[in-house]
């Protein structure tokens, strides 16, 4: 009979919206749940956010083919953005409500699962509640800090503004089916004061972050020349080695072509410090800047020249920037240099895995946050040195994989007892003739970098599969064990 021919139709697959109110390329949390969901078998991922910085290349490869669409939020019209200021502000606030409420309740496709970054939370929240409703799907909340305590930075606590986005806050925090968050320590503040029970997921490297090879590293240094080759403040050494001629064909800052080829460690090379950043006030660089001063200083002084030169590099893009530069270029530095970077995505990890210190200046505006910038560190081997705030601990062990300080004075000794006899330490003007200083790292830096490899940090797919895949699909909401 034709009813014994008939088939049963294909099931749907499961759609998962990820969403931030950001630049999508500059959220890489939401960018890892977005690969990790297309690789999840009956998944269709939408990302949804504002177009920017490139996305991860893992979103741009087979793995995402056919299964991830990404929907850009429109940036405000060119009209609007001539307005004065407090009416651009409301004008742009009005925009981005109507354009999200189109977007996410009449345009894209009904979703299964939503999965909203926060924050920021306004009109976020609202509107994927909304959008929850509509689809009859399951709304989960990824916390990575509160939108209140961000806007008490420049405000206030008191403000009433503030305080007004805090009850906003609190209210459609309760509103969604589960949540994630990034510590233990705001679990606990979310579960005794918002009413909210979330699961831990710590964020974890991808495999991309690791170590970076010889080869890598002086294939990275020599495309990133440009940028390095010019000084960024009097007396820079690094400009001052680029144009000196002190550097051999093929060399570079910190490795040399050996025989048959292949890279070598150049001998009095400098160490490479890195930090990122978003040069956003929850930042103080001004702490980085001064530590520079004060080991820059010491190292002159040093009579046997224990100490190496230092390139910081910086990483990142934001407000402050311009102001932090315009302080670089003023400042008195023999033995150490700056300069600020926005790399490619694929030469973010190849950097971290190629420096021989990270530096972390995060301040977390709730103090239950951590910086994933650390996190990525550690995946590429390199240890930290990190400004301490309550739950810091959660991530950097003092004196295991890190050190933690709490002014510049502190991290400028912590910098010279990495440094001691560090290989490149100098005994004369590199460049000029100099040779290496003291021989081996100090015994401060290996301790640190034997306790990064062996903590072994879990990856992102392997403990993501476990905690969060749960969590969308309902399975659980309960604490990450």
């Amino acid at each position: 009979m034709a009813g014994s021919l008939a088939t049963e139709p294909p099931e749907r697959p499961r759609r998962a919206w990820v969403m931030v109110l950001g630049d999508v390329g500059r959220s890489p949390r939401m960018q890892y749940h977005a690969s990790s969901l297309c690789k999840t078998p009956g998944y269709e991922v939408t990302l949804i956010g504002y177009q920017g910085a490139a996305l991860i290349d893992e979103l741009q490869g087979p793995a995402a083919d056919g299964r991830l669409t990404v929907a850009y939020l429109p940036d405000l019209p060119p009209l609007l953005r001539r307005l004065p200021r407090v009416l651009q502000l409301a004008a742009k606030a009005l925009y981005q409500l109507l354009t999200m409420v189109w977007l996410l309740l009449v345009a894209l496709p009904r979703p299964d699962v939503i999965l909203l970054q926060l924050p920021p939370a306004l009109p976020t929240m609202l509107v994927c509640r909304l959008a929850a409703l509509r689809h009859r799907c399951r709304l989960v909340y990824d916390w990575h800090n509160f939108a209140y305590t961000l806007m008490a930075i420049g405000m206030g606590r008191g403000h009433p503004v503030v305080r007004l986005a805090e009850r906003y806050e609190r209210h459609w925090g309760r509103t969604a089916h589960a949540s994630l968050c990034v510590t233990r320590a705001m679990q606990r503040e979310l579960a005794a004061h918002w009413r909210v029970a979330a699961a831990v997921f710590y964020d974890r490297p991808p495999d991309f972050f690791r170590p970076a090879s010889l080869q890598e590293k002086h294939a990275l240094l020599q495309k990133l020349q440009p940028a390095l080759a010019g000084g960024l403040h009097p007396q820079d050494f690094v400009a001052e080695l680029y144009s000196s001629g002190a550097l051999g064909p093929g060399d570079t800052l910190c490795t040399t072509r050996a025989a048959g080829g292949r890279a070598a460690e150049r001998p009095g090379r400098p160490a490479l410090v890195v930090s990122s950043t978003s040069w956003t006030p929850d930042e103080d660089f001004g702490i980085l800047l001064n530590a520079a001063e004060l080991y820059d200083g010491r190292a002159r002084r040093s009579r046997h020249r224990h100490y190496p030169r230092i390139l910081f590099l910086v990483t990142g893009r934001g407000p402050q920037r311009a102001e932090y530069e315009e302080r670089m270029r003023g400042m008195d530095l023999r033995f150490v240099a700056f300069r600020t970077l926005w790399l490619e995505p694929g030469d973010y990890p190849l950097l971290l895995g190629s420096a021989d210190l990270g530096v972390s200046l995060h301040a977390s505006s709730s103090g239950l946050d951590l910086p994933m910038k650390v996190v990525d560190m550690f995946g590429c081997g390199l240890p930290v040195c990190a400004l301490s705030y309550p739950c810091i601990g959660e991530l950097v062990s003092h004196e295991h994989n890190g050190l933690l300080f709490e002014n510049s004075h502190q991290l400028a000794q912590q910098l010279l007892d990495c440094f001691r006899g560090f290989p490149g330490g100098q005994t004369g003007q590199e460049g000029k003739g100099g040779g290496a200083g003291a021989a081996g790292t100090s015994s401060l830096l290996a301790q640190l970098r034997r306790g990064v490899a062996g903590a072994s940090m879990a990856r992102w797919d392997d403990t993501w599969r476990k905690t969060v895949l749960p969590v969308l699909e309902g399975a659980s909401t309960g604490p990450a064990r």
